[in-house]
């Protein structure tokens, strides 16, 4: 019978995928929800004030704005 090392075995899990770069852009839209009314509210709402197609045509107008 032979034995390895745990170093010597290979991991059978795949790697991790990133993230697409929306779902990062939806993770930055709900820490901005978070940080301008607070938990507590945002966790109460159905529907947010600001969608997220809203906060991205802000988002990319501000941007344009400062370049």
């Amino acid at each position: 019978m032979r034995t390895h090392s745990r170093t010597e075995q290979k991991s059978r899990r795949p790697k991790k995928k990133e993230p697409s770069p929306e779902t990062l852009l939806r993770i930055e839209w709900l820490n901005w929800l978070i940080a301008e009314h607070g938990a507590d509210v945002v966790a109460e709402w159905d529907e947010p004030p600001v969608t997220f197609e809203e906060w991205c045509r802000r988002r990319a107008l501000a941007a344009f704005e400062a370049a």
